[in-house]
């Protein structure tokens, strides 16, 4: 697979390579977490002050929880930072291009398919079942829930991981090793630190100790937390994602078929419930849980890897013509 000039940053040509990007992906994921430190325990504290009882929402949550929102606020905030670095200053620059509505509505029904076929192999297993509350008026009243999440998630996820972190691979490494390691990366940033690390202990004794002992078990999660099928199934996602970026060159075909996805999964999983047919092979409503959705993300890796090669060959041809 040869490299495309319109991927790689700073301005590179397509024989340079420039690990400056994987350099700054470091500072981020390091230095997120040592921010979160701080910044969840002033959230944490301030929390209890004013609730000591707690008796509302906040201050019922479990520290961890307050870390891992304090660590993705934190690589909020330092984004624009790694996008001015990048020299990525506009939505053409991320990766959006023309056409635009065509490509939001093919790649939007694409999505709602894929996810389609991995649930209704799951339905046809009794893995999934409708719930008994469930009825037409629910799902129309859920659409627009649904279609938010899938919005914000696809978008925003997409220009983070595929307009500028898998970039920075691209233009460090051999663009199928850039697949993979972005993909690999794309994964463990879904693990995080159990809900119940720090057991029961008082929220006053909360300390920088006890942050620290966070942010490390962040960073080892993919052991402590690890889970074949989970792990699998993201890592396979982010490779279709890559993929799906390269055939089009478009990072509005990666949002919408990412869309697609977390609408169709927020729509079905309100009207459907998992059954006591679910095994590992099926997975549940969560999806990314069984062997089934793997099989189904693999056919459709093999199928847009025979399209970049033919899409390459063609490109070939036409220079060689040329």
């Amino acid at each position: 697979m040869d490299r495309e000039k319109r991927h790689i940053l700073y301005n590179l040509d397509e024989r340079d390579h420039s690990l400056k990007g994987l350099w700054l992906l470091a500072l981020l994921y390091f230095g997120s977490l040592f921010a979160a430190t701080l910044l969840s325990l002033a959230a944490w504290r301030i929390t209890h002050y004013l609730d000591p009882e707690a008796t509302g929402y906040l201050a019922n949550k479990p520290y961890p929880r307050f870390f891992d929102r304090s660590r993705w606020l934190c690589v909020l905030l330092l984004l624009p930072y790694l996008f001015w670095q990048c020299r990525i200053s506009s939505f053409k620059a991320v990766g959006f291009a023309k056409p635009i509505l065509s490509t939001i509505g093919l790649w939007f029904a694409y999505g709602i398919g894929m996810i389609v076929i991995i649930y209704g192999g799951s339905f046809a297993l009794g893995a999934i079942q409708l719930r008994p509350e469930a009825s037409f008026s629910n799902a129309l009243g859920n659409i627009d829930d649904a279609i938010l999440a899938g919005i914000a998630i696809g978008l925003l996820e997409e220009i983070v991981f595929r307009g500028l972190v898998f970039r920075m691979f691209y233009t460090a490494i051999a663009p199928i090793s850039a697949i993979i390691a972005s993909s690999a990366f794309f994964a463990v940033l879904h693990f995080r630190a159990s809900p119940n690390e720090l057991g029961a202990i008082a929220p006053g004794d909360v300390g920088i100790a006890e942050g620290l002992s966070i942010a490390w078990e962040t960073i080892a999660s993919l052991v402590t937390q690890f889970d074949f099928t989970y792990l699998a199934a993201i890592f396979l996602v982010g490779i279709l994602l890559h993929q799906t970026f390269l055939l089009k060159g478009n990072l509005w075909a990666c949002a919408s078929l990412h869309a697609g996805w977390v609408f169709t999964i927020k729509l079905v999983s309100s009207s459907f419930q998992t059954s006591e047919l679910a095994n590992e092979f099926t997975g549940t409503t969560r999806v990314a849980d069984g062997y089934w959705v793997i099989i189904v993300l693999a056919i459709f890796i093999g199928l847009f890897a025979k399209l970049l090669a033919s899409q390459g060959n063609s490109q070939s041809n036409s220079l060689t013509e040329s």
